[in-house]
């Protein structure tokens, strides 16, 4: 696994997410992790990011190999881990700050 980046943001994030994202360079050879608390609600970010970023982004998938130049956003109330090169979702518990 090479560099990574991970995001972390509460609902009121939005806005510096989609900055931060749109600025990466297409280029870019990190891996880009974001996690945006938002509840158990559906999520239309990697949607929105895709708008405007360079790069693909989308959602993790359980058992995903983690690969260069992508954004991977942690599906709703799902806990996002990385290990071993892959994605791993569980639904621990709760956490309550970021």
């Amino acid at each position: 696994m090479g560099p990574i980046v991970v995001i972390a943001a509460s609902a009121g994030g939005l806005t510096p997410i989609k900055q931060i994202v749109a600025a990466l360079p297409a280029s870019c050879s990190a891996s880009v992790f974001i996690v945006w608390h938002t509840g158990n609600r559906p999520s239309i970010l990697p949607e929105l990011l895709n708008m405007t970023s360079r790069l693909l982004v989308g959602h993790g998938e359980d058992g995903e190999l983690i690969q260069a130049g992508r954004v991977y956003v942690a599906p709703p109330d799902k806990h996002m881990r990385l290990g071993f090169g892959s994605i791993w979702l569980d639904q621990g518990s709760k956490v309550n700050f970021t």
